[in-house]
């Protein structure tokens, strides 16, 4: 190896050629070149004059490589080389140097690929120069045997740094590996310099912080460790008012890379998203002292849009997803209002108070109360509302419906079964429906039993006919009741009459007579008793005393008598009331008949079963045949009709 060439450091004012001026931020003390970190303000001003050294031939004489990398590529923020203590200055190398020429050629082109840079080692020579300086042409290095004499080199780790530089290999030089390359005695390609990927970022994300926000899909848990597998644990989670619901987790910046060329590989942004937009109604963002959180404003079930990932907490229970064993089996709610978008399948059961289904139910509807309105079809399915109204909106075929104390209101329906306290149907076909009133627009083929039956139009379908039903009330039972009612006052009667006789013989008796006389002036004040009077005035009431108990007797007797009278008159005539209010309800009316259709008036009495409480083939069976208890009214195929029960004598 060489003796050192001579510092190629000058003054700026009598700078020579082949000299450089240090900039401000560079000082040369005893012990080499340092760098004055603050004075250097931007590493962009060290990269040129780095480049600008070496563009003029020049190299950094006992580099220390990692401070150089460091002032290149680092953020000045970030070059505190001393852990905590502050450091003004850090040493850079021993000198600049001029790079000779015939040096420079002892280095060979790097081959840079896929990140990383390549260089062939092998032995290196430099041709002889003879005294009188005649060397025959260009020094150089040769790879072969020439005329020229030759003598072996060594290249050098500083030199090889520069040469680098110039030749587009300008970051991630691995020193070690450099030195072990020179140090070989035959030719091997080495990777001498590597680039540094970058690190990726992290996105900004969600953490949940309330336990039960998911959906448990796992088989609901009954007693005794059973479980029931048409049902889901938990399919609509329910939260209190003020609980965390998600915390943002901000997103990391990632670590930009280096090239070897020194080209910068910047790390992709991570993502961002704003938590207000993920605030549906009922959620509210909250700016804490730990992060920003998605809290509940209000109490209520909560709901996930998987579209916008937005959470919404409502006082309604709101699905899109349907109801299908796959996604959430049968369920059973226990919020007020259910709103479903998607299909009810077929043997799904839904157990809820009021339910607005936007899609068609081919499943079971169960509805404890409030409304059950559907927009669309109900197929094959059935809805019960044990109190409240069913109302359907499409067309409802093959179905079961039943509202005994509501009104179930639709616009078609096809081959059902309606049991409700009032039916409202604009077209029924072949349906069986019984009501306490009923209302149709347009009857085909239908089996009706109703107290009051108003229908427009009644045709028949298909050879089936429209058989009516008027349900007329068993009188029977009242006659009964008001018989022994009548019958009970009329005791209650003789018996008041009786205790009133006695009450007027004992108040003839003389003495009796004489002391209620006295008794009332005395009470007036029309009559005062002297002293002798006064005697036989006690005398006297001791005298008729034990009647006077009898008569104070009699009288309670009569009052409570003519109470309870009273009561059986009012409940007399309550039991008549309604017993023509009720004659008065059953009616039936048909505007207009185009096909064969049959009414009869039957009697219903106590001791029958129902017929809302009849299996549906039953029913359909009772509501078509005839029998004795029934009472013809009007068969044809044509006309009109109209009837009302007759009121019972009063």
């Amino acid at each position: 190896m060489p003796d050192y060439p001579p510092s190629a450091i000058g003054n700026l004012a009598d700078l020579e050629d082949g000299q450089i001026a240090l900039s401000r931020y560079l000082v040369q003390h005893d012990g080499g070149l340092y760098v004055s970190l603050p004075r250097l303000e931007s590493a962009t001003d060290f990269v040129d004059f780095v480049s600008r050294a070496i563009a003029m031939g020049l190299y950094f004489r006992g580099l220390d490589y990692a401070c150089f990398a460091s002032l290149l590529y680092d953020d000045p923020a970030s070059r505190n080389l001393a852990g905590q203590t502050v450091v003004e200055e850090v040493y850079l190398a021993a000198d600049i140097a001029t790079f000779r020429l015939e040096r420079q050629s002892l280095y060979k082109e790097f081959r840079i690929e896929r990140g990383e840079a390549v260089y062939l080692f092998e032995p290196v020579y430099l041709e002889s120069v003879p005294a009188d300086g005649d060397g025959g042409g260009d020094p150089g290095a040769v790879a072969g045997r020439s005329q020229t004499p030759e003598t072996r080199a060594v290249l050098d780790v500083d030199e090889f740094i520069a040469s680098a530089w110039a030749k587009g290999v300008r970051f991630g030089i691995d020193v070690a590996a450099v030195k072990e390359g020179i140090a070989l005695d035959k030719p091997e390609r080495r990777i001498i310099a590597r680039s540094k990927p970058y690190v990726a970022g992290k996105d900004a994300e969600i953490v949940e912080q309330a336990p039960g926000l998911h959906r448990n899909n796992a088989p609901r848990r009954l007693l005794g460790g059973r479980v029931d597998l048409r049902q889901f644990e938990t399919r609509y989670p329910q939260v209190a008012a003020g609980i965390r619901l998600v915390k943002k987790t901000p997103r990391t910046l990632g670590v930009d890379g280096r090239d070897v060329t020194g080209e910068l590989l910047p790390a992709p942004m991570p993502k961002d998203f704003d938590l207000a937009r993920l605030a549906g109604p009922g959620v509210r963002v909250a700016h804490e002292k730990d992060g920003e959180y998605l809290l509940a404003s209000v109490c209520g079930f909560l709901s996930i849009d998987t579209r916008s990932n937005q959470f919404s907490v409502n006082d309604k229970i709101v699905s899109h997803e349907g109801v299908s064993a796959r996604t959430t089996g049968d369920l059973l709610l226990t919020g007020e209002v259910y709103e479903q978008h998607g299909e009810i399948q077929e043997k799904r059961v839904v157990t809820c108070r009021s339910i607005t289904a936007f899609a068609d139910v081919f499943g079971n509807i169960v509805s404890t109360g409030g409304v059950v309105l559907l927009k669309h079809n109900l197929v094959g399915g059935s809805a019960s509302n044990d109190d409240g109204d069913i109302v359907v909106e499409g067309v409802a075929s093959g179905a079961t419906l039943l509202a005994p104390h509501g009104c179930v209101t639709l616009k078609r329906a096809d081959n059902c079964v309606i049991v409700a306290r009032q039916v409202v149907i604009e077209n029924a076909t072949l349906c069986d429906i019984v009501a306490d009133e009923l209302c149709l627009d347009l009857s085909q083929g239908c089996a009706v039993a109703a107290k009051s039956l108003h229908v427009r139009l009644a045709r028949s379908r298909r050879e089936v006919d429209n058989a009516y039903l008027v349900l007329v009330p068993d009188p029977s039972r009242d006659d009964e009741q008001i018989v022994e009612l009548k019958q009970k006052r009329g005791a209650l009667e003789k018996l008041i009459d009786d205790h009133r006789q006695k009450l007027d013989a004992l108040r003839r008796d003389k003495d009796v007579a004489s002391y209620l006389l006295l008794a009332g002036k005395l009470r007036r004040h029309e009559a005062t008793l002297s002293a002798e009077q006064q005697v036989g005035w006690r005398r006297l009431s001791a005298v008729v005393a034990p009647v006077l108990r009898t008569l104070a007797q009699l009288g309670e007797a009569v009052g409570e008598l003519a109470a309870e009278s009273d009561a059986l008159g009012v409940e007399l005539e309550q039991l008549l009331a309604a017993r023509q209010q009720a004659c008065s309800e059953v009616a039936c009316a048909i505007d207009r008949v185009e096909g064969e259709t049959r009414i009869h008036a039957l009697l219903v009495r106590s001791a029958d079963t129902p017929l809302n409480a009849l299996p549906s083939k039953d029913l359909k069976a009772r509501l078509r045949n005839s029998d004795g208890a029934a009472k013809k009214l009007f068969a044809a195929s044509t006309g009109s009709f109209s009837w009302t029960c007759p009121l019972p004598p009063a």
